[in-house]
């Protein structure tokens, strides 16, 4: 395979903002990639885009790289020809790359007649789905609850399409309960697709576990609940205090208050439970309830192999979301995939808040066996990688994930 002509566009992302779009060929082939964007970005993860936007992106690219890549048979090859020429993607932006990167990987695995997980080995895991339910933070409007994400996992699911089916239902019976609680709510969702209700996160979590046990009970399944803090989002680096709607807490209460939740409601999953410098909170959370559930490292760690040693030598984390425009190449998301596993730490893959069409995490997912996908429960880009997952379990027969804490 070669590498023959590269077509770069601007499109929209589910927010409607700008994103690039990378159309790659060779002789016989052509393949399409697109990177996604994020509302709550960590401090150290690659700039998705640099002055000028897309447009500039496009531009840098066909001046400085273009040439260089046309040719190249592989996203390894190529992906080492961006990084040389933009270490940490402060002249290109993290979004391009990651693009092109996926673009080409999905070609190479065409031209090897492969599926594109079957790029990246020959055993396969379907990934168990973690769905965003209830919304607050970032991603939703003034009334929402402070934390990002309310989250549900079906962990004895006996096939993809029943997990992701049963998140699906989960979203629909807490808009039932919702409506009960909260008659003039306007079911309201956020930029992933979760509700978005007028709670606080008592109410939020009580809701959601009305509705888990409601479809635990239909479905017979243990379908457990996690939250996104992203803590960083209202931390005050002045003041060193995490400013809730009714409290503001130092560094040592958010750690007792994350393990009180813990202790409340049993969470299979916590993420982001510190602001994205503190890996001794981290770590401090861990040693109390790191054994009983899950500790995930997002703007922590931010898919970086450097932060994820930090987190490791530290004992901060147990398990970490890995987004790979968050680098902004395939072969770094596979680096840090493959540190993680090594240092028996679990990769989550994600999605971001602002996506599109674009099923490639289904397939990085897939064919580096990571156990958990985070890629929402309903909504039509969130949607779009369930539904390559459940081709892909049609496809391949392989299992799905069991984890046990």
């Amino acid at each position: 395979m070669a590498i023959k002509k590269i077509i770069l566009r601007e499109i929209l992302d589910s927010r409607g903002n700008t994103t690039i779009e990378a159309e790659v060929y060779s002789d016989k082939f052509k393949a399409v990639a697109a990177a996604p964007s994020g509302a709550s970005v960590g401090k150290y993860e690659v700039k998705s885009f640099v002055k000028g936007g897309v447009p500039k992106a496009i531009k840098t690219f066909k001046e400085n790289l273009e040439k260089k890549i046309l040719g190249k048979s592989s996203y390894q090859e190529v992906d080492s020809i961006i990084k040389n020429f933009d270490q940490n993607r402060e002249i290109l932006g993290g979004n391009i790359s990651i693009a092109i990167s996926l673009a080409v990987a999905k070609l190479q695995a065409m031209d090897g007649g492969k599926e594109f997980y079957e790029l990246f080995g020959k055993n396969f895991t379907l990934p168990l789905p973690l769905g965003n339910i209830i919304g607050g933070g970032v991603h939703s409007g003034k009334g929402a609850p402070e934390l990002q994400e309310f989250l549900v996992i079906p962990l004895n699911a006996k096939n993809f399409w029943e997990a992701a089916f049963a998140n699906s239902q989960v979203h629909k019976a807490v808009a039932r309960i919702i409506d009960k609680k909260m008659p003039h709510f306007t079911r309201g969702r956020n930029d992933e697709g979760a509700w978005a209700p007028p709670a606080t996160i008592e109410e939020a979590i009580e809701i959601l576990h009305e509705a888990v046990f409601e479809v635990n009970s239909q479905l017979k399944l243990k379908i457990r609940i996690g939250v996104d803090l992203a803590a960083s989002e209202f931390y005050d680096p002045e003041s060193k205090k995490y400013n809730y709607k009714t409290m503001s807490l130092s560094s040592e209460d958010q750690v007792n208050f994350v393990v009180e939740l813990f202790d409340r409601h049993n969470f299979f999953y916590i993420e982001d439970p510190l602001q994205e410098e503190d890996f001794d909170g981290f770590a401090a959370v861990n040693a109390q309830i790191g054994e009983k559930c899950l500790i995930v490292g997002d703007d922590l760690t931010v898919t970086n192999t450097e932060r994820l040693t930090t987190a490791i030598k530290r004992h901060s984390i147990n398990s970490l979301i890995v987004k790979p425009n968050q680098i902004g190449s395939l072969s770094e998301t596979e680096s840090v995939i493959n540190q993680a596993k090594r240092n028996n730490v679990i990769p989550v893959v994600s999605h971001r808040s602002g996506e599109t069409q674009d099923t490639s995490i289904a397939h990085i997912a897939v064919g580096f066996q990571c156990p958990i996908i985070k890629t929402g429960a309903v909504g039509g880009e969130r949607v779009a990688k369930l539904n390559e997952l459940i081709r892909i379990e049609e496809k391949t027969k392989a299992n799905i994930s069991k984890i046990r804490l």
